[in-house]
C-alpha cells in the first residue's frame, strides 16, 4: 500500500459546521437571522458569522439556542465539537503532505518490517503516532530535551533519525515491563546472579536477566538495531524509579552481548546522576575514537566495570601468568570463576593474548528472532 493509498484511509468525511444547521431551523421556522437574534439575546453580527461557518457555537450561545429552537445544548456542543475536530483533522491532512519528506528520513521499510509501525496510516501519521508526538517540531523538541550523551566516535556515520526511532521502541518495550523501584544495593547484590547467567545457553538467559533486574528497578530490552543506528545499547533513566537498558544485540556471539549489558550496567550504577541517557555504538575500541573526551572517561569507567564484574581482576591475573590458553585450559579456568568459557575468550582476544580467529569454538553464537510483517 503506497502513502497515496494510506492517505486515502483517513481522509476525514465532510462534516457541516453547526451554523448550516441552524440556517435549517430558521427555514423551517421561516424566521430571519434578526428574529433569531431577538429571541436569543445574541447581537445580529454574532447570528450572522454562525450561520456563515465563520464563529464557533460557545456555551452560552448553546444555551441559548436550547431555549429558542428547542434542541439540548449538548446537541449544538456536539455538532460544534464534530466540525471542530473535522476541521483539524482536515488541516493536519494538508501538512502531512508537507511532513511526508521528514518521514522518509526515517528508516520506515525496516521500521514496518519489524512491526515499529501500525499499519493502515500514512507515513507520516504512522511515524507520529510512534513518536508519540503532534509534529516534527514536537519530535525535535522531545529529542532535544532527552539531553542523550552519545558515545560519538569518527568511525560511525549515524543518522538521528535512525537512532531516535530505535530508542523509541525500547521505551515503548520497556513500558510493558513492571519493575520494582530502584535499588542500587538489590542491583549490585544481583550482579553474581546475573553473572553466573553467562554460563546458561543463550536461548535461556533473557527471562532471567529481566526478572533479576526488575525486582532491582531496571527494564532490560531487545530492540533489533535500525539501519545507519551504529548503537551496541544504551543506559537511561525514565523516572526517578526506573532505568532502562536497551540492547540491539547486533553481535552475534555471547561474549560480545554480555560485555555490552554489563556496560550498560555500569552506566547505571556508576553515571546515575552524570550521564541521565546515554547511547553506546558499536566500536570495538574507544582509544582516540571518541570525539567527546569526557564521554571517553565514562565508557572507560564502563569497560571497566564491565571487565571487572565478569573476570575478577586477581583471577585473571594469575590465569594469564600461567601462559596456557588452550581451550581446555579456558573451559576449566571459566569452570573455576563460574562464568561462560566464551566470556574469557572474548577477553583473551581483546587483550592480544589471542588473536581474533582463536578460541571461538568455545563461544556461544546468538541467532535471537523477532517478529516481522510477512
Amino acid at each position: 500500500m503506497d502513502s497515496d493509498q494510506q492517505a486515502t484511509l483517513i481522509q476525514p468525511a465532510v462534516v457541516l459546521h453547526p451554523g448550516e444547521i441552524v440556517v435549517d431551523y430558521l427555514e423551517f421556522r421561516g424566521w430571519t437571522q434578526r428574529d433569531l437574534a431577538r429571541r436569543t439575546g445574541l447581537t445580529p453580527k454574532t447570528i450572522s458569522e454562525i450561520c456563515n461557518g465563520k464563529a464557533p457555537i460557545t456555551a452560552p450561545t448553546a444555551l441559548a439556542l436550547e431555549k429558542v429552537l428547542q434542541r439540548p445544548a449538548h446537541f449544538w456542543l456536539n455538532l460544534q465539537r464534530q466540525f471542530d475536530e473535522a476541521e483539524a483533522r482536515r488541516l493536519e491532512l494538508a501538512k502531512s503532505a508537507e511532513w511526508s519528506d521528514w518521514a522518509r528520513k526515517f528508516p520506515l521499510k525496516d521500521m514496518r518490517r519489524l512491526r515499529f509501525l501500525k499499519p493502515g496510516q500514512s507515513e507520516a501519521d504512522a511515524l507520529l503516532n510512534f513518536l508519540g508526538v503532534s509534529s516534527p517540531e514536537s519530535w525535535s523538541a522531545v529529542w532535544s530535551a532527552a539531553n542523550v550523551a552519545y558515545r560519538q566516535t569518527r568511525k560511525f556515520t549515524t543518522n538521528v533519525e535512525s537512532v531516535s526511532a530505535w530508542v523509541r521502541e525500547t521505551e515503548l518495550v520497556a513500558s510493558e515491563l513492571q519493575t520494582a523501584d530502584f535499588d542500587e544495593l538489590v542491583l549490585r547484590s544481583s550482579l553474581e546472579s546475573l553473572r553466573r547467567l553467562t554460563r546458561k545457553r543463550a536461548d535461556e538467559i533473557m527471562d532471567p536477566i529481566q526478572g533479576i533486574c526488575a525486582a532491582a528497578g531496571v527494564a532490560v530490552v531487545w530492540v533489533p538495531e535500525l539501519p545507519h543506528c551504529g548503537i551496541s545499547g544504551c543506559a537511561r533513566w525514565l523516572s526517578d524509579k526506573k532505568a532502562l537498558i536497551g540492547l540491539t544485540l547486533r553481535y552475534k556471539t555471547d561474549d560480545q552481548m554480555w560485555f555490552t549489558f554489563f556496560h550498560e550496567l555500569g552506566h547505571v550504577l556508576l553515571h546515575r546522576k552524570k550521564r541521565a541517557f546515554v547511547l553506546d555504538n558499536a566500536a570495538d575500541s574507544l582509544s582516540d575514537q571518541v570525539v567527546d573526551p569526557e564521554m571517553q572517561r565514562y565508557e572507560s569507567e564502563a569497560n571497566q566495570f564491565a571487565a571487572d564484574t565478569l573476570i575478577p581482576p586477581a583471577a585473571l591475573g594469575e590465569f594469564v601468568r600461567r601462559k596456557n590458553f588452550a581451550s581446555e585450559d579456558i573451559h576449566n579456568f571459566a569452570e573455576e570463576i563460574g562464568i561462560g568459557p566464551g566470556i574469557v575468550v572474548g577477553r583473551l582476544q581483546r587483550d592480544g593474548l589471542l588473536a581474533r580467529h582463536q578460541g571461538n569454538a568455545l563461544k556461544q553464537k546468538l541467532n535471537w528472532q523477532f517478529a516481522e510483517d510477512a
